[in-house]
């Protein structure tokens, strides 16, 4: 899936008012899914992807509260702005709205360019706190080291797992940048749900530019989510291939010298790093051995993954 510059999940009980946010949105060009019932609205955040949800604070079927805690407390959510429908002036309904992890409230009635400049706002402090990537709305680089820096300082253990897609560049040769922006969706979507299937709700996954991508997981259960990461990316990216490419089992372009040669198929490297028996001080320690071992897990060919086994001093 391409996001667009914003994907919406409403979740308003009352026809009207869903109708008209969902028209209020649509003719800005925003891309809307609602729906009346907030268990409705539950499971279509674990199916598709958005990036900001507006939702009653409290109505029959919709608890803005829980809706707010449960994006909050799930690693592939929390990167979500939610924005309050609130029809009291109560104070203390707005500051509960926010300590359970609201970015944002409207007061009924509204006005409906009020209303447009707050959600057009919260894609504006989306992009800036969490300098979300363009294409796939995941964390980058500024939300990575902060995430880092919290489980260093903390002293807890941790598994980071780099993840890069080989030959991506004679991919998008070959296929053009449309298509390379839809395998690296994909590939964001894969361990996204590798995450989910067998990570844990504090996990983090982040797109730090390209065809780079970062998750950050517990020591017990990285080789599980790598091994599915590799077995889903390598049965999804048929996909994107042309059946001429499969059959052949590699692509016929031009390498780095410009001459037509035999380049092997996408796949995809995961380089991991523990701090299981190495002690590291600051992110740049884990940046430089990771990039290392990228190199290292790139040069076997294929979808592979390869663990740092070192210990200090080594």
């Amino acid at each position: 899936m391409i996001f667009n510059e914003g994907n919406i999940l409403i979740i308003i009980h009352d026809d009207q008012t869903r109708e008209l946010l969902t028209a209020l949105l649509t003719g800005e060009g925003y891309a809307v899914i609602a729906c009346g019932i907030q268990k409705e609205g539950l499971e279509l955040l674990e199916q598709q992807m958005f990036n900001l949800v507006v939702c009653d604070f409290d109505a029959p079927n919709v608890r803005g509260i829980e809706i707010a805690k449960y994006i909050r407390s799930k690693f592939n959510l929390r990167h979500i702005s939610i924005i309050l429908i609130i029809e009291s002036k109560d104070p203390i309904n707005k500051i509960k709205g926010i300590y359970a992890g609201a970015d944002d409230y409207v007061e009924k009635p509204f006005e409906p360019a009020e209303f447009l400049a707050r959600v057009k706002a919260s894609f504006v402090r989306m992009t800036r706190d969490l300098d979300a990537n363009p294409l796939t709305k995941l964390p980058g680089n500024i939300s990575l080291t902060k995430e880092l820096e919290l489980r260093l300082k903390a002293q807890v253990l941790f598994a980071v797992g780099y993840c890069d897609l080989n030959k991506f560049k004679e991919f998008n040769d070959r296929y053009g940048f449309e298509k390379g922006d839809e395998i690296i969706c994909f590939t964001a979507q894969t361990i996204m749900n590798a995450l989910k299937k067998y990570g844990e709700a504090d996990d983090f996954l982040g797109h730090i530019g390209g065809d780079d991508f970062i998750f950050i997981t517990s020591i017990d259960r990285w080789e599980d989510i790598a091994k599915e990461i590799i077995k889903e990316f390598e049965k999804g990216k048929e996909n994107f291939l042309s059946s001429e490419d499969l059959a052949r089992g590699y692509l016929i372009a031009r390498n780095r010298k410009g001459e037509l040669s035999q380049i092997p198929l996408l796949g995809i490297s995961i380089a991991v790093i523990t701090n299981e028996f190495r002690t590291f001080s600051h992110v740049a320690q884990l940046s430089q051995i990771a990039a290392e071992l990228k190199h290292y897990a790139k040069s076997l060919g294929g979808s592979v993954y390869v663990k740092d086994r070192r210990r200090n001093g080594e």
